[in-house]
């Protein structure tokens, strides 16, 4: 089956994979935050649909699908559209691509100082992809050296009376930090009657993203027990257990 979109073509077979064409102005949205040389990680990739025209925009694309079938027509398409050079692209489970290619990937990232790109994480699963932002929680070790941390763009579905909330405290639980202030939830479209599929995109606080340095003071206050230290030469020993009075 071959398609277009924005005037990308895609190949695949529709049995195999997933694609909706009702999500191509979503698809468009995601990409126009995009700048060149900005860093796409899509962890639940498809057939490309974010990584191609992101990789067309000479955007630096990671594309990941656990799919043999998506991952295969993924590979097709980045050829077809010739950007197969510039998309790095995986078969593997979400979880292990974040705990290995992007924390990797992040790690160098963040460790610069000047860095003048973005990084976009777009996670497109909307049935259970909120359920894999826990892998962020203490995921690298360190400082940022950039205050631009990597803004995350999460689908989920929800059946809740307010979505809008419903998205964000799941989001917010499984971060285990509040995103008051510091996230949008947005209705991508209806999928059936009393059912919405949402985008929550924020950026990954640092606190949930760096593992926790031990204090100076904590440090300082593990000392040896007296009998363990060294002792000034003639100094008897000291008594472990009272005299008998």
């Amino acid at each position: 089956m071959e398609v277009k979109e924005h005037y990308i073509t895609y190949e695949f077979d529709f049995s195999k994979v997933y694609w909706n064409p009702r999500l191509c102005t979503e698809h468009s949205r995601i990409v126009d935050l995009l700048k060149p040389g900005d860093f796409l990680f899509d962890v639940f990739a498809g057939v490309g649909p974010f990584a191609v025209p992101a990789a067309k925009k000479k955007c630096v694309v990671f594309a990941n699908d656990l799919n043999p079938d998506s991952y295969h027509w993924l590979r097709h398409n980045c050829k077809l559209n010739k950007v197969d050079q510039k998309v790095r692209v995986f078969n593997m489970d979400g979880r292990d691509f974040l705990e290995g290619p992007v924390k990797e990937a992040l790690t160098q990232q963040l460790a610069l100082k000047d860095r003048g790109h973005a990084l976009h994480i777009v996670m497109n699963l909307p049935a259970m992809a909120v359920e894999f932002l826990d892998v962020f929680r203490h995921l690298l070790d360190g400082e940022p050296g950039s205050a631009d941390l990597p803004t995350v763009h999460c689908y989920s579905f929800s059946k809740h009376d307010e979505p809008a909330r419903d998205v964000q405290e799941r989001a917010e639980a499984r971060l285990g930090t509040s995103l008051e202030g510091r996230c949008s939830v947005e209705l991508v479209r209806n999928v059936a009657p009393h059912k919405e599929m949402m985008r929550i995109s924020f950026r990954i606080p640092a606190e949930v993203l760096y593992k926790e340095r031990p204090s100076c003071a904590g440090a300082e206050g593990l000392q040896e027990p007296a009998s363990k230290r060294p002792r000034p030469s003639g100094e008897p020993p000291e008594q472990t257990e009272k005299e008998p009075v």
